[in-house]
């Protein structure tokens, strides 16, 4: 069943945040990744952005692979140029687990589908403190996002 435009998303479904190369943190030495920088789960300040954007996974169809890959594709053709650094990855959240860290940090977030014609996946996470004051909870956001984060090269390679 197609969900309604500014519903919002199940708590046991997920939704996926492109992280650029410069928000992921790697090893100085092996330059494996190590985790994401805070600044992956802010809001830019420079374009006065009011929520962050995300894609739902389960919009999708197929395997939770499938599902990776075809955000991933979107992504792709709404990027410049239509390239994505492969050094670059993606984060899947549980829309759940976005909540419970709100509501412990004292936020009530709010996550949302809000497809565009070109995005059809397209969603985003409201409630954010606009001026990023809030570190805990970005810390707590950022921790959550690396338990299931992929770098791009890694999906492509995948079957």
């Amino acid at each position: 069943m197609a969900k309604k435009k500014y519903s919002h998303i199940d708590h046991e479904h997920h939704v996926v945040t492109r992280c650029g190369y410069q928000v992921i943190e790697r090893d100085a030495l092996t330059n494996k990744v190590v985790g994401l920088f805070p600044n992956a789960m802010m809001l830019r300040l420079e374009i006065k952005e009011k929520y962050l954007s995300v894609n739902m996974l389960e919009h999708c169809d197929g395997t939770k692979i499938e599902q990776l890959k075809a955000v991933v594709s979107i992504q792709r053709a709404k990027a410049k140029k239509g390239k994505l650094s492969l050094q670059s990855g993606v984060a899947i959240l549980k829309t759940g687990r976005i909540l419970e860290i709100g509501t412990r940090n004292s936020h009530r977030l709010v996550v949302r589908f809000t497809p565009k014609s070109d995005d059809p996946s397209y969603s985003r996470v409201s409630g954010l403190p606009l001026d990023n004051s809030d570190k805990i909870l970005i810390a707590s956001l950022t921790v959550e996002a690396y338990q299931d984060f992929m770098l791009l090269a890694d999906i492509d390679a995948l079957p």
